[in-house]
Formats: structure tokens, C-alpha cells, sequence
């Protein structure tokens, strides 16, 4: 048999693994990173002669002036590893548009804190035909994105999530349509016994054309389920202290409820699981509060890169606080944040080779909002920080790329850390 796999990453290479461990080793790679000494996917294009063919998520074909269609017996990794993964263990699916990486990370440690081995993968990092040779684990959490979702034909899902949806990919997509459609053919690939968590949103519920599934909704307000009552979130069987959650925001508040429905479809939840909430942590760069001085909290959300991500972020302020933005732009439109942030925020910090673009189309939008503009982000954390009260949040959330000054955002997110403690141990002497 003659398989070809088109794009090496993470994918590619777990799907060769795969591959070679069914004894098929009449594989070639097509990869159009120069670095790789691999023949370029216009070439397969060329000349696709190949009894089965391996699509990574990241391959864009209409670059190359063809459809998947015209792709003769095409799969993916995930259908690979479906095939070959051992059916008793249970599959639960997190997609959406904004917080699909904290909620699949927080899925996983509850389940393993009530008793089953569960691993995060998919599109989270670990990809899923790695995750699947450990046959220890009980629940593979796999977080889908639309690309991969599109590429999906033999997957069957023990229970999802559509945690949000709003305009995204729309280089790879023809409209915002086309976009929702791909998140919803998750539900194309449900078990009998499926359940599915859903925001209680009037624009997703309107589009969940099949009504045998079974659906249970998230309301965001916590005013129907699940109910908050003060500090107490009740899920009419289990129920804990707000309090307890160490991360911040009310949207992962909404993640958390999330991971808890999806937890409890495999493991047993009910009373008091405040102490379980207490244990659960959240990953770097998304809302982490990376320190607290003297009444004032930094929130580190570097990797909140499009305009959406910083509303979210936004939502869960309130006054005295300030908002760091800016970097390099990605072509957005900024002007919807000012709603927001004359609602919820005090300070807004312009930092980057965006911030005269940003504060050109936000300023005159804001209202009582003290703007200013800083050369570097180490220049605006450092004013930030001697410029803080007590009771205030600062956050960096800076709905652009960080390639202006940092590598990516993960060194932008570590080098706003890096920079706080500096400045507030400065502060201190």
C-alpha cells in the first residue's frame, strides 16, 4: 500500500508512527517547509497517485487550486487513530471558537482527580494517535478544531462540547456560515448515547437542527442553569464555592461548568466538590494571574491575539483596572472593545507597533479613560505598575500578534511576568 502524508507536524508525524505500527512503511511526505527535506505538496498535487492519503488539519488546498473531493481515499490522524485505539475507552470532544484549550485542560484534571486516567490532546498539542498507544488511559479528551473537525469521516464521540462561536477563519473559510457549519459537523460523529453541552445562545441553539440529541445548555449569566446563588454554583446535583476557583474571569467560570457537565459523563459528580475545584489550575498566558501586590492583581492573557478573545477578557473587569494593549496588528478592527472597556476598565495602556493604530480608533470612543502610549510593553507594565491603587487588576490582553517584539506569545506572556515582578520588587525596596 502507498500512503502519502501531506504536512509534517505534530499530525503528520504522529500519523507515520501510526502507520509504521500497522506495518505499512511505503509512506511519502509531502511538506512545503523548506527546512524539511521533504518534496513540496504541489508536487503531490501533481501527481496524487497514492492508495490512501493523510491530511493534516493545516493544509489549505484551495492554495493549490484543487478540493479535498478530488483526493482519492483521504483521512486524517484522528481517523487513523480511531481505528486502531481500543473502543472501551471513552472520547469527549471540546470545540468552539474561544476557550477550547482551558476548558479541555480543566476536563482532564477533573476527571483524573475522581478516579479515571484521562489525557488532553488533539488540537491542544499532544496529538491524538500519540495519546491513544498509552493504553492506560481511560478518556481521551481531544480538543477539535474546525479544521480538524472538517476532516473527520470514522470518529465516534462519547460526549461534546460547543462552548461559543463567533467569526474566525475566515482566510480559510467563504464566510462566517461556512465557519459555524464546520464547528456543528462535530455532532455528525456522536455515539447513540451522546451528550452534548451547548451555550444557551439563541444563535447556536437556532442552528442544532437535529433535536433526538441530547443537548444540555449552558446559560452565561448563571441565572438558569447552572444556577449561582451568592457564592455557590449549583448544578441541581453538585455544587461548590466559587470562591475556591483559582482562575480568573467569569468566562472560565463558564469553561469550568463546561468541563464539569462533560466530566460527569464519565465520572460520578455530586455534592459538595468545592475541594475538587480548589486543585484545578489553568494554563499559561490564558487570564493566568501571575502575581498579586499590594491590592493589586496582574493577569497575564497574552495569548488573547484577536479582538474576540479581549472582549471575553474585558467582560470579567471591573473598575479600578487597567488593560494593556497592542503589538503587531493582524488587519482588525478594534473599535468594538469600546463598549466595554468604558464600562469596566480605568487605564487603557497602548503599547507596540499597533499602539497609534489602536488608540487612533479607540479614543474617541472612550469616555473618562486615561489613554496613554508606550515605545515597548516593558515601558507600559513599568508605568502600570507605579500607577496602580489598591483593589485594581491589571491585565495584558493585546488582541495582536506579539511579533513586533517577542517570538510568539508565549514569550510575550513570560516576559509581562518576567517584567511585573521586576517593577513591583523595584516598587517594594
Amino acid at each position: 500500500m502507498k500512503v502519502a502524508i501531506l504536512g509534517y507536524g505534530k499530525s503528520g508525524q504522529a500519523a507515520e508512527k501510526l502507520l509504521i505500527k500497522k506495518g505499512i512503511t511505503d509512506i511519502t511526505v509531502f511538506d512545503d517547509n523548506e527546512e524539511l527535506d521533504f518534496l513540496s505538496i504541489s508536487v503531490f498535487v501533481s501527481h496524487h497517485n497514492y492508495d490512501v492519503t493523510v491530511v493534516s488539519p493545516g493544509i489549505d488546498f484551495s492554495k493549490y487550486g484543487i478540493s479535498i473531493d478530488m483526493i482519492k481515499n483521504c483521512t486524517s490522524e484522528l481517523d487513523l487513530a480511531y481505528g486502531s485505539m481500543d473502543k472501551s475507552k471513552k472520547i469527549i470532544t471540546v470545540t468552539g471558537t474561544n476557550g477550547k484549550s482551558t476548558t479541555t485542560s480543566l476536563v482532564t484534571q477533573i476527571i483524573n482527580l475522581l478516579g479515571l486516567k484521562a489525557v488532553a490532546c488533539g488540537n491542544i498539542g499532544l496529538p491524538f494517535g500519540e495519546a491513544i498507544l498509552d493504553e492506560t488511559v481511560d478518556v481521551f479528551v481531544v480538543e477539535l478544531s474546525s479544521f480538524q473537525i472538517d476532516l473527520l469521516s470514522n470518529f465516534n464521540i462519547n460526549s461534546g462540547a460547543i462552548l461559543n462561536l463567533s467569526a474566525d477563519h475566515l482566510d480559510r473559510y467563504g464566510s462566517v456560515d461556512e465557519y459555524y457549519l464546520s464547528k456543528f459537523s462535530m455532532l455528525n460523529f456522536l455515539s447513540q448515547v451522546a451528550k452534548v453541552i451547548v451555550l444557551d445562545d439563541e444563535n447556536i441553539k437556532s442552528k442544532l437542527v437535529d433535536k433526538s440529541i441530547d443537548y444540555v445548555y449552558v446559560d452565561k449569566k448563571f441565572e438558569k442553569y447552572p444556577i449561582l446563588k451568592g457564592d455557590i454554583l449549583d448544578f441541581n446535583g453538585y455544587k461548590f464555592d466559587v470562591k475556591s476557583f483559582k482562575l480568573f474571569g467569569n468566562h472560565n467560570l463558564l469553561n469550568l461548568s463546561f468541563a464539569l457537565l462533560l466530566a460527569s459523563t464519565v465520572v460520578d459528580i455530586k455534592g459538595d466538590i468545592t475541594e475538587v475545584v480548589s486543585k484545578l489550575t489553568g494554563l499559561k498566558h490564558r487570564s493566568e494571574v501571575v502575581h498579586e501586590f499590594k491590592g493589586v492583581t496582574y493577569i497575564n492573557d497574552s495569548k488573547a491575539t484577536n479582538v474576540d478573545s479581549v472582549m471575553v477578557a474585558i467582560e470579567s473587569l471591573k473598575k479600578p483596572s487597567t488593560l494593556l494593549i497592542g503589538g503587531r496588528d493582524k488587519l482588525s478592527d478594534y473599535k468594538p472593545l469600546a463598549t466595554l472597556i468604558n464600562k469596566n476598565v480605568s487605564k487603557v495602556f497602548y503599547f507596540g507597533e499597533a499602539g497609534d493604530l489602536i488608540s487612533d480608533q479607540l479614543s474617541p470612543l472612550l469616555k473618562d479613560i486615561d489613554g496613554r502610549s508606550f515605545l515597548t510593553l516593558a515601558d507600559a507594565v513599568k508605568y502600570a505598575v507605579k500607577d496602580a491603587v489598591d483593589s485594581e487588576s491589571v491585565i495584558l490582553s493585546p488582541a495582536c500578534s506579539s511579533f513586533d517584539e517577542f517570538k510568539n506569545y508565549t514569550v510575550r506572556g513570560d516576559k509581562f511576568r518576567e517584567y511585573v515582578l521586576k517593577y513591583t520588587e523595584e516598587l517594594d525596596d
